[in-house]
């Protein structure tokens, strides 16, 4: 139920907070150009084949030229240097998001300026506490597959593992996506970076509603994707070498949307565990007074 009641407050609070939809589109309009340049723009499937007659039988040779080697190895290059480039701008830009929430979900409000100065101040723990939870993240993920590579090894009847494998990776990620917008929030609130990695433990302890909460989030993205993805249809109409930063600044607005939905979700979810906590010490102290509720 707390995952449902947070999703409904993330979208009372977007259609609130005008301030910080701004910011947002200034975050995804400086990584638009980056996006175009370094985001790859086709997946092919590589595969070098040559065919060799000898006689009547002919040898077929597979495999990857040192071309083909070398234009993946630049693809994943940029894919690298993009991620970098997110990571510094949306952990530059997600405190002021975070902070202009938590006083909207409380009923007050504060200015784009303080907002941006407020970011800029706390962006080196932002940072920090976004490669902390990317860190946490990746192990997390490596771990739910164990069980698909050893279904892999085992195959025919490790099929079900492989199965029961993928679903544990859906699950994980789906409670990754709850803990990597949950700490921030912890962090802005309570004014202490020690805070923020306390995310871990309270997602843990509130398992079903973080793993539910993630699912509602991506619900939320797809469909701003999709929209996203339907509007940037028209930069086909435009010359190759400018398609891709056309596509960048079409989407830009909703990437902004996004962001928003992302960190302003995570303090709604840390206020639903913060009412849940509450509500917990209340029945703990009337238990003490011999009053069963």
């Amino acid at each position: 139920m707390g995952a449902f009641e947070a999703f409904s407050q993330t979208i009372t609070i977007l259609t609130r907070a005008k301030k910080l939809y701004l910011l947002a589109l200034i975050l995804a309009l400086l990584a638009a150009p980056f996006q175009a340049y370094l985001a790859p723009t086709d997946f092919k499937v590589l595969e070098n084949q040559t065919s060799v007659t000898q006689g009547n039988v002919i040898m077929e040779e597979h495999g990857l030229s040192s071309e083909q080697v070398s234009e993946v190895m630049n693809s994943m290059k940029k894919i690298g240097e993009l991620f970098v480039v997110l990571l510094v701008l949306g952990s530059l830009f997600q405190y002021g998001i975070v902070k202009g929430a938590l006083a909207y979900e409380g009923g007050g409000e504060v200015s784009l300026a303080g907002l941006i100065k407020e970011s800029i101040l706390h962006f080196p723990g932002v940072l920090l506490i976004n490669l902390f939870y990317g860190f946490i993240g990746l192990v997390f993920i490596v771990v739910s597959m164990i069980p698909i590579g050893i279904g892999l090894l085992t195959l025919p009847t490790g099929g079900v593992l492989v199965l029961l494998g993928f679903g544990l990776v859906v699950l994980t990620a789906a409670m990754l996506t709850t803990m990597s917008v949950l700490a921030v929030p912890m962090y802005a609130d309570r004014g202490s970076i020690g805070a923020a990695f306390e995310a871990l433990g309270a997602v843990l302890r509130n398992l079903i509603s973080s793993v539910g909460f993630g699912f509602l989030l991506w619900i939320g993205v797809l469909v701003i994707g999709f929209v996203s993805a339907s509007v940037s249809l028209l930069s086909l109409a435009f010359p190759e070498n400018i398609a891709n930063y056309v596509s960048a600044f079409l989407g830009a607005p909703f990437e902004a949307l996004t962001y928003e939905l992302m960190w302003i979700g995570g303090v709604a979810f840390y206020k639903e565990l913060q009412k849940k906590e509450e509500l917990k010490r209340f029945e703990e102290e009337m238990k003490e007074l011999g009053i069963e509720l």
